[in-house]
């Protein structure tokens, strides 16, 4: 069968398969982690995009460039690689099915995010890539940060939003051809004043990004002008892109791939760099010099001793008078250098990288013992060595690094194909907690790699292929404080997940995470100060089938507990029902949900479906019914339109949210709207 494919793809020189729509909830179900903390996926959400509106080309990817996918385990990595050294050149997606193990359910899985270009082809559909987005959104309950503040006694008044409540949001993205593009993002969140003051440097939206990018120009294999990141080794120096950790894969994502330069389209507002980069190849080695300054969020105050010194912060937010007198205060530039090298079988590889940042202004955390080994000062450096090699199906990684105060992080694992159905990883970290990299982001427990050591182990197994059995077991200390946990803790966390696919239209499958960890038990518990073990268990049941071509159907069962030990645990649970269905031109989607927690402890996330380019993972808590209806129309080929009207209704309260956020009502309303113009 695979045989007569592939010499159908032969005679059929010239064709191409039609590259499959993302599907966002796919991605988010088979990869993403059981959050248990509220993380802003934005910039996830937006790096799994922007991998799809540039897809590899199959003929001159890397094999990092590949992996980063998270498709393909080892074995399949190296059959492709193989296939592709001794046939030469793919001449059509279909080729995919002539590789040993590669099964259509993985080639489908892939599709969206690769192509096959020939020489001097440019890539498919290239003229329908270059768009125009606008957005709007915005809650409809008035909040309390735009209500009328009542004066206090001593006359003053209440801080209050200054801006109104609109969300609007424009990007521009043009390929000018294969190898050069340029974008622009503008965002202006809800409470923002739209206003031209260069005292406060807001200059009309409160974000403006902008960069150009320009590839394969001889030996630079990239030039980049404007916002940026940097994905380098494991990431303990420069880390950037699409990268998830522990989550619903067990494997695949325990790595991080040596991706360069990318270029920034997020709206968060922070996280990359504004500047210039390259990336220069001579023979087996690459270069990639880079330049960036830009302003931060700082509370600067002068010290006992007339030092201006202060904290910075990354909420990007405005809208208040202490949080625009914050705006852009401190200067931060970076620059340095990454080289790497590449054996000739591309089987070995070998960098280092330096950075060095400075600030205009000391930067300097609060006076609390968590932040005793916190960076503090105006200027860090990092080096690391970084270092990989293939060995049949292993691929062994690792990086180490050290900053400017003698503080060292380090990160070494593996990721191996044991044989056809089984699959393992293995990663060993360790950060000390005077180890200060601002944009470290490699494996860990912490959302940032400091003050941590640990030893994850995963294993997925596939019997066949309706069968697939995952999980992993990590094991983690912190030798310091940290913030509300007022002793050095460990813990440890664990998930197994089986999922069962009897055919394309239909996927059952069942996940469990159990994870323990040290906490000060808060105040309304108990008043004397304590730091006690927790435990959160997070399990769910997924079924979801689709009956007919147009239409699909998602049910989920949830069940979440928190317990500080020798308290009753906090409970929840919640029944999630969606469907979506396509006219023509048109495509419905929406759910209808229930959900019941005790408190916000014993919260649950789970995906829902947005407009495109927006992510939306929002934690549900205490008890009421969440609903969305979500439109889309095609009313031209041109030209996309989204409508979007979700509502959480709340059972047994009468406020939602607190301090400038709270509505004086049960319920809270949002809509969305959002116009795609392709050209």
């Amino acid at each position: 069968m695979s045989t007569a494919l592939f010499l159908s793809a032969l005679l059929a020189r010239g064709q191409e398969y039609p590259r499959r729509e993302l599907n966002p909830r796919e991605l988010a179900q088979n990869l993403l982690p059981a959050p248990t903390a509220d993380l802003d996926y934005t910039d996830l959400g937006e790096a799994l995009y922007q991998l799809y509106l540039r897809p590899l080309d199959l003929n001159t990817c890397t094999r990092d460039e590949l992996a980063a996918t998270y498709i393909l385990n080892q074995r399949q990595l190296g059959h492709f690689f193989e296939y592709r050294q001794s046939v030469g050149p793919l001449v059509s997606v279909y080729e995919l099915q002539a590789i040993p193990e590669f099964d259509l359910p993985t080639i489908y899985r892939l599709l969206p995010f690769a192509e096959v270009r020939g020489a001097g082809r440019e890539r498919v559909n290239a003229n329908r890539e270059s768009y125009l987005l606008l957005r709007y959104e915005q809650d409809l309950e008035q909040k309390k940060g735009y209500q009328t503040a009542e004066p206090n006694k001593n006359g003053t008044r209440p801080q209050r939003y200054l801006g109104g409540t609109a969300h609007p949001y424009l990007r521009l993205k043009q390929y000018l051809d294969h190898d050069v593009e340029w974008g622009i993002t503008l965002d202006h969140d809800s409470g923002e004043r739209l206003i031209f003051d260069g005292k406060t440097r807001r200059y009309g939206a409160d974000f403006a990004s902008a960069h150009v990018v320009i590839r394969n120009r001889g030996r630079w294999k990239a030039i980049i002008l404007g916002d940026y990141q940097l994905q380098f080794g494991q990431g303990l120096a420069l880390a950037g892109g699409f990268f998830l950790g522990k989550g619903s894969e067990t494997v695949l994502t325990a790595r991080r791939s040596h991706l360069g330069i990318r270029p920034y389209t997020s709206s968060a507002e922070s996280g990359f760099m504004r500047g210039a980069a390259a990336t220069y190849q001579a023979g087996r080695w690459e270069f990639t010099p880079f330049y960036a300054r830009l302003r931060r969020d700082s509370n600067l105050d002068d010290d006992a001793e007339g030092v201006l010194s202060g904290s910075l912060q990354s909420s990007g937010l405005h809208r208040t008078p202490s949080e625009v007198a914050a705006k852009g205060r401190i200067v931060q530039q970076d620059y340095g250098l990454n080289a790497l090298w590449r054996s000739r079988s591309t089987r070995g590889q070998i960098g280092f990288t330096l950075l060095k940042t400075h600030f205009d202004a000391r930067i300097q955390k609060s006076d609390q013992a968590y932040n005793a080994y916190e960076f503090s000062g105006k200027n860090n450096f990092v080096a690391s060595l970084q270092a990989g090699y293939l060995w049949r199906n292993t691929n062994f990684f690792g990086e180490v690094a050290r900053s400017q105060s003698g503080g060292v992080g380090a990160v070494a694992g593996l990721l191996t194909s044991l044989n056809r159905r089984l699959d393992g990883s293995l990663v060993l970290r360790r950060y000390d907690r005077n180890f200060h990299s601002f944009y470290a982001r490699s494996f860990g427990e912490a959302s940032r790699n400091i003050n941590e050591t640990g030893l994850y182990a995963g294993l997925k197994y596939s019997p066949n292929p309706r069968w697939q059995v995952g999980g992993y077991l990590d094991v983690f200390r912190f030798p310091w404080l940290k913030y509300l946990v007022d002793k050095p803790s460990a813990g440890l966390s664990g998930l197994l997940r089986v999922a069962y696919i009897p055919r394309k239209t239909t996927q059952i499958f069942g996940q469990f995470v159990e994870e323990h960890k040290e906490k000060n038990v808060p105040d309304r518990l108990q008043k004397q100060n304590a730091t006690l073990n927790t435990t959160r268990r997070y399990a769910s049941l997924g079924f979801d089938h689709a009956p007919a071509r147009r239409l699909a159907l998602s049910t989920r069962v949830f069940y979440s507990s928190f317990r500080y030990a020798g308290f009753r645990p906090s409970q929840g649970w919640g029944l999630v029902q969606d469907g979506s269905m396509t006219f023509n031109r048109l495509t419905l989607s929406g759910r209808v949900a229930y959900f019941s927690t005790d408190d916000y402890d014993s919260r649950f996330y789970t995906y829902e479906q947005d407009v495109l380019y927006a992510f939306s993972l929002p934690a549900y808590a205490y008890e009421g019914f969440r609903n969305y209806v979500l439109l889309q129309y095609r009313l031209t080929r041109s030209l996309d339109v989204w409508v979007r009207l979700a509502r959480t209704d709340y059972l047994h309260q009468e406020t939602v949210s607190s301090g400038l956020e709270q509505i004086d009502a049960p319920h809270r309303t949002e809509v969305k709207a959002q116009v795609r113009w392709q050209f």
